[in-house]
C-alpha cells in the first residue's frame, strides 16, 4: 500500500448506528483511513460539510434510506451549497438497495464515483482508495 492510497479523511453518513459501530471496526482493520467523521443523519453531515474549521473530507461514503432526508436529497443540498468544492469530493453510495433505479440515478450525479451494496468490505475501501489516487 502506497501512500496515496491513504484517505485522510472519511465520513460515513448512515442513520443506524450498528451499522456504522461495524463500519468503524472495518475502516480501522484495514489500515487505509487516517480519520473517520461519522453522521446519523443528512443533515448532520451538511452541518459539518458548512463549519469551515472542520478538517477537508476526502470520501463520503452516503447511505441512501435514512428519514427525513435521504441520500438522493443530501447530494441535491450539498451541491447546492457548497458548488465545485463538493463535486471534488469521493462520495460513494452504500446501500441496501437492490433497486437498478437508485443506482442509476446514482449515477446521474457527476460526484458519485461508484454504488456498493452494504456490507462495506476492505475491498470497497481498496476500491475507494484507487479513485483518490485518479484525481
Amino acid at each position: 500500500m502506497s501512500a496515496t492510497e491513504k484517505i485522510n479523511r472519511l465520513m460515513l453518513i448512515d442513520d443506524n448506528a450498528i451499522d456504522q459501530k461495524m463500519y468503524q471496526r472495518i475502516i480501522a482493520r484495514s489500515g487505509r483511513v487516517e480519520e473517520v467523521v461519522t453522521c446519523l443523519s443528512a443533515m448532520e453531515a451538511l452541518d459539518y460539510l458548512d463549519d469551515p474549521q472542520h478538517p477537508k473530507i476526502d470520501v463520503i461514503l452516503l447511505d441512501i434510506n435514512m428519514p427525513r432526508v435521504n441520500g438522493f436529497q443530501f447530494l441535491e443540498e450539498a451541491t447546492v451549497r457548497f458548488g465545485t468544492a463538493f463535486t471534488r469530493l469521493v462520495v460513494v453510495m452504500l446501500t441496501t438497495s437492490l433497486d437498478p433505479r437508485d443506482a442509476e440515478r446514482a449515477r446521474s450525479y457527476s460526484v458519485v464515483r461508484d454504488f456498493l451494496n452494504k456490507p462495506l468490505s476492505t475491498e470497497h475501501l481498496d476500491q475507494i482508495a484507487r479513485y483518490l489516487e485518479e484525481d
